[in-house]
């Protein structure tokens, strides 16, 4: 998700302090980027051939068949989902996220940021029913608990070996709450983020069975294959993950067809008020979604869009995706997804031009950081976090020189964490649960900030181009795969030749 640090505004070299619970930052530089060549054609779902290691026939499968009805707010689905046990272990039982709902009641809703108040009378709640569960086609019992009413377990008949496979079939039905979040609806936009059964991980811990917090991006899952078939009235326009391969239209129903290949989730942003721009960077289609009545900052926004992907593709590992879509939707600042991001429609403003600019940039680097390579987000949220944080330098390095790469590093990551600190009690770690931090500031600081602050404390000690080398090491090591901190840490001694103990002790430990 979008950074999270205290508010600098730069004018005439002087710094304004502005206190604001969001700790967004923003830069009032005057950037200008060149345009880029409008080429509208039919991209496949994967550019890559290298799936380093991953055998595409042999990963999960999630076909979902949803039907939308905006006027109800509320939506059906059919959902078969092939889950292949990787685990090494027989399993007795399977277990699934139900995140939707965790939106039933205002105590338990997922609200980001600390500065929206919903009290009971103005929240509409949302709800999320299973009403069958059928496996390998027999129904099933299954029962519904967890920290926060969201884990679905599912008993087994008969134990599932290690390197077997089942079939998983269920039916469900969402009202979605009236929410300016990942999930629900706005002013005629409607928010998809988390919004079916999603496999729980199993590692070696076992199952990874967290609540749904209202802190962080309280996320952890596999990379999957996905067949999304979306119906919605005809005057609904949809942006998701993944490939859109067909658009039909039949007795005022449109139907979409959707293709995602090795992704790690699956969201989409619905509305009838979308204007869509596609321009072609290198072999991805870039797809920038925007509100109708606010096309002023399109053309900025796409060549963000594009910039980010060439610049990233370059220094971290090829954009494995045929498509890569921009949303402008109703969303307090910017929220990552494979393949897609949502954009703050507040940003979309000449006077927020270049907080757009970095939001953009930051959530395009959780393609790579988050996207591609996977981390516990619970756990280790720094690994995602603050490699895209340390990417917003890396853009303005590459994009605008190393002066104003040096001078936005300095301001927006150190001056930020000295500003911010004094919030800050000694328990300084970066590396640990979500539920260890108090809230929203010390998360900010540490995991966004001061976790970038340790990739920058590495260029200082070897250089850019070690830097630059480590992540690209690390990107290709571990994509489509889930790495950890001394994944991390063990790419770095190997680049650099030396131990990371004393470096990652004094920075995240």
């Amino acid at each position: 998700m979008c950074r999270t640090i205290n508010i600098y505004n730069i004018i005439g070299g002087e710094f304004l302090k502005n206190k604001s619970v969001l700790y967004i930052i923003v830069f009032l530089l005057c950037f200008n980027l060149a345009g880029c060549k409008e080429n509208l054609k039919f991209n496949p779902t994967l550019i890559t051939k290298d799936f380093n290691g991953v055998d595409l026939e042999r990963v999960n499968n999630y076909e979902i068949q949803v039907g939308f009805n905006p006027e109800t707010k509320t939506y059906t689905a059919k959902q078969k989902t092939k889950y292949i046990n990787s685990t090494g272990e027989s399993l007795k039982e399977i277990y699934f996220h139900l995140y939707p709902r965790a939106y039933s009641s205002v105590e338990t809703a997922p609200i980001l940021f600390d500065n929206i108040t919903i009290t009971k009378e103005d929240y509409n709640t949302g709800k999320m029913e299973i009403e069958s569960v059928k496996v390998n086609k027999k129904d099933m019992n299954f029962e519904i608990g967890g920290a926060t009413d969201t884990i679905l377990r599912i008993p087994l008949d008969t134990p599932l070996e290690a390197g077997k496979d089942i079939e998983i079939y269920m039916e469900y039905m969402v009202e979605l709450p009236q929410n300016i979040d990942r999930f629900g609806y706005g002013d005629n936009v409607f928010n998809f983020g988390n919004w079916y059964p999603v496999l729980a991980v199993f590692d070696e811990k076992g199952w990874n069975l967290d609540p749904y917090y209202t802190l962080g991006d309280p996320f952890y899952s596999d990379i999957a294959n996905y067949q999304v078939e979306i119906t919605t009235p005809e005057n609904i326009v949809v942006a998701a993950s993944g490939n859109i391969r067909s658009e039909k239209v039949k007795n005022h129903k449109k139907t979409y067809n959707i293709e995602g290949k090795l992704i790690r989730d699956f969201a989409w942003v619905a509305s009838p008020d979308f204007n869509v721009k596609e321009v072609m960077v290198g072999d991805t289609q870039v797809k920038v979604y925007s509100l109708k009545k606010d096309l002023a900052m399109e053309k900025f926004a796409t060549e963000v869009g594009v910039n980010s992907i060439e610049i990233f593709s370059r220094i971290f590992g090829q954009y494995p995706y045929g498509q890569y879509s921009i949303v402008m939707t109703d969303f307090p600042t910017g929220m990552e997804y494979p393949g897609l991001v949502f954009i703050g429609k507040e940003l979309y403003n000449s006077y927020y031009k270049d907080s757009l600019e970095v939001v953009i940039v930051h959530e395009t680097a959780h393609q790579w950081w988050y996207g591609v390579v996977g981390n516990d987000q619970i756990d280790e949220a720094w690994l995602d976090e603050a490699l895209a944080t340390y990417s917003e330098t890396i853009y303005i390095n590459e994009k605008y020189g190393p002066d104003r790469g040096e001078d936005y590093y300095n301001y927006s990551v150190e001056a930020g964490y000295e500003y911010g600190k004094d919030i800050l009690s000694k328990a300084t770690k970066v590396v640990k649960p979500l539920d260890e931090f108090s809230g929203w500031d010390d998360y900010g600081l540490l995991v966004y900030t001061k976790g970038a602050m340790f990739l920058g404390e590495i260029k200082k000690e070897f250089g850019e181009e070690v830097l630059y080398d480590i992540l690209n090491k690390y990107y290709n090591r571990y994509k489509f795969h889930i790495a950890k901190t001394e994944d991390f840490l063990k790419v770095c001694e190997e680049v650099t030749g030396v131990s990371f103990k004393e470096l990652a002790g004094k920075w995240i430990y």
